[in-house]
């Protein structure tokens, strides 16, 4: 027999955890290439619990004038080399390091349609539609645009970075893609909605709140009258 106290207890944590991913969202509101994440309740065995899916829809792309920036207008991901292997982003503020390679504002290598870092050395960068690098109106690269055969193998690495899970043919070349230079993605998060959600998240965690009082209340009761026949 479920124990009441062990739901409502579950509950009310799963309700705070609902909670805590509707704030990490709005805190994000203009995090560019950031993508919101839909929290929904699971009961199982022991409780409850939540599960999480990242929404993967576009957000608005904005003209920023620097020449570095790049927003995908449509599925995919821009490629790039970390310390644990390659991971996945839209958010395309990108930089040169000092060895005049294309890297993320946090220093990882952005990828090219090979798997390789990209080398733009000197003179006036642009990038074109489709991914295409070009110095000095010269065409020296192709920007990696990859996409997933499953987004629920896709999982959240830090604000705007994610990761493939699945094994390594579910992740393919966006045969073409649309790039637009000197613009960036920002987040999906629309902040009015995430309020409205993160009200009806409360209401929830204080209906459970009060069941979760009163099964105290009424566990107080009997203990007393218990108590009351001891003495």
């Amino acid at each position: 027999m479920a124990d009441p106290f062990i739901d409502a207890y579950s509950a009310l944590e799963a309700r705070m955890k609902v909670v805590d991913v509707i704030t990490n969202n709005l805190a994000n509101a203009n995090t560019n290439g950031f993508k919101r994440d839909f929290a929904h309740i699971l009961q199982g065995e022991t409780g409850f619990d939540i599960g999480t899916q990242i929404d993967l829809s576009a957000g608005d792309i904005t003209s920023t004038g620097n020449e570095l920036d790049a927003a995908i207008n449509g599925p995919g991901f821009f490629a790039i080399q970390t310390p644990d292997g390659v991971r996945y982003t839209r958010n395309g503020s990108f930089s040169l390091n000092a060895n005049g390679e294309l890297v993320t504002k946090d220093g990882m290598p952005v990828l090219n349609k090979s798997g390789s870092t990209i080398s733009v050395g000197h003179g006036k960068v642009a990038i074109q539609d489709g991914g295409v690098i070009t110095v000095d109106g010269n065409q020296i690269d192709t920007l990696k645009i990859a996409t997933f055969n499953d987004p629920g193998k896709v999982q959240k690495e830090g604000l705007y970075r994610v990761k493939w899970t699945g094994s390594s043919d579910g992740v393919q070349d966006v045969p073409d893609p649309h790039v637009q230079g000197a613009a960036l993605e920002h987040s999906n998060v629309n902040a009015v909605d995430e309020m409205i959600h993160l009200m009806s998240a409360y209401r929830e965690f204080e209906a459970v709140q009060k069941t979760l009082k009163t099964l105290m209340s009424d566990m107080t009761g009997k203990l007393t009258q218990e108590l009351g026949r001891l003495s």
